[in-house]
């Protein structure tokens, strides 16, 4: 870093931040595609408060109090049990297979011309975008399962086609952010872009899957670690796995609360002016009345 010009790699680390936000927006759109498949229109505020409080209770070890406060919110702003409940275990699976997926590119970069059988991993994502139904029919058995009654809706094929598209490129654009900090390191420009990205949707993956760490801290890094190394030294690849966390926290924790703090201004506007119109509508029936 001493090597470069400053402002150089202050650009670099607000490129990293901004990408690093937007990933997880992205990822709400492709949940929001669920929900409102699995029941009646609701507002974007809603939505957006239900999401982004589950996902900052992300931060705290395991994954109960995580899903308690987001069931919670969820019944608070209209949303039913069975439909947060489903929503949230099909937009798992999505964010699971989608990153595993995109994950793939690392393989290609280690393997070479030898990676060709790991188009197979990918199947479970083609299966979904070519046989939407296959989701449906997983809906069905979650509700199942959990002796719930079944959401008012189903999922349509093209939903389903549209919430794999915009997880696929949450995963995309969040894997940015490591590529733009392995390359303010010295990575190679070309050869970095689709280890980094691949890397950080495997690495998240298995970060997820690792329920007794909040948010997979330290497996995260071990995985990045262990594929950056192909372009950077040691030292330099565990710092960028570091600078990753830190990075991405900052994001999350950024767009989680500018998101909640909105959500609350719009919903206390909403509220003062409902709260007007019903003064005003009194005012004029006692008015009438006289």
């Amino acid at each position: 870093l001493a090597r470069r010009d400053g402002t150089e790699i202050a650009l670099f680390l607000l490129g990293a931040v901004a990408v690093a936000t937007l990933g997880p927006l992205l990822g709400m759109f492709s949940w929001r595609v669920v929900l409102l498949e699995l029941g009646p229109p609701l507002a974007l505020t809603r939505v957006a408060r239900v999401f982004f409080v589950g996902y900052l209770a992300k931060y705290v070890p395991g994954k109960v109090p995580g899903i308690v406060a987001a069931v919670k919110v969820a019944t608070a702003n209209g949303i039913t049990l069975p439909r947060v409940l489903v929503a949230g275990t099909l937009s798992s699976l999505l964010v699971h297979l989608t990153g595993l997926a995109v994950g793939l590119l690392t393989g290609v970069q280690v393997l070479g011309g030898r990676a060709a059988w790991l188009v197979l991993a990918a199947l479970p994502v083609l299966a979904l975008v070519g046989w939407p139904h296959l989701l449906g029919r997983l809906v069905e058995l979650v509700v199942r399962l959990l002796r719930r009654p079944v959401p008012a809706r189903s999922l349509s094929g093209r939903a389903v086609r549209v919430a794999v598209g915009w997880q696929t490129l949450s995963w995309l654009v969040s894997g940015l952010h490591l590529w733009l900090l392995a390359v303010a390191m010295g990575a190679p420009v070309g050869a970095s872009l689709p280890l980094c990205v691949g890397a950080f949707a495997l690495a998240g993956v298995l970060g997820v899957l690792a329920v007794v760490v909040p948010d997979g801290l330290g497996v995260r890094e071990t995985v990045l670690s262990g594929a950056l190394a192909l372009v950077l030294p040691v030292p330099s690849a565990v710092a960028v796995a570091v600078a990753s966390r830190l990075v991405t926290t900052v994001g999350e924790v950024v767009l989680g609360g500018a998101a909640l703090a909105a959500v609350e201004v719009v919903h206390r506007r909403s509220s003062a002016a409902d709260a007007a119109q019903t003064r005003e509508m009194n005012g004029h029936a006692q008015v009438d009345r006289s």
